[in-house]
């Protein structure tokens, strides 16, 4: 029982490919803010729960869309966390899911996008907005 403990632990710690656009998304909060100040990027965080069924649908019907892949993986650090069983700073008061924060690598805001959403083009004027923001 302790090896599958730790074999989940290891699996839960590593970066997950998403789809076939080898997206890198991370699980771990602290990993994902070093590398959004190491490669000077915003980080999209998606906040879900186990049972979500609109974060699951979000993940795979509007977060696998081909300008969306693209502009996460270019633009922005991507990092999934369980609302319910993550480490992440409580200033984030998470109270439904799904819920996606557009944060700069030193964690100030941009945007939060609460709730399902399936139209390509709202994410995408998010996206647009962090930059304008950035520059």
């Amino acid at each position: 029982m302790q090896l599958k403990k730790i074999v989940l632990l290891i699996l839960f710690s590593i970066d997950i490919v998403f789809g076939d656009s080898n997206l890198t998304i991370y699980s771990d909060y602290n990993k994902s803010i070093e590398m959004a100040q190491k490669e000077n990027k915003p980080i999209f965080i998606l906040f879900t729960t186990k049972h979500c069924r609109w974060c699951k649908k979000l993940k795979s019907n509007v977060l696998t869309k081909k300008k969306i892949e693209e502009q996460l993986k270019s633009d922005f650090i991507v990092l999934f966390l369980d609302r319910d069983h993550d480490d992440y700073p409580k200033k984030y008061k998470i109270e439904a899911v799904p819920d996606v924060l557009l944060i700069s690598e030193v964690e100030e805001i941009y945007a939060e996008i609460l709730g399902y959403h399936s139209k390509e083009k709202e994410y995408l004027k998010w996206f647009n907005y962090v930059k304008i923001e950035r520059d």
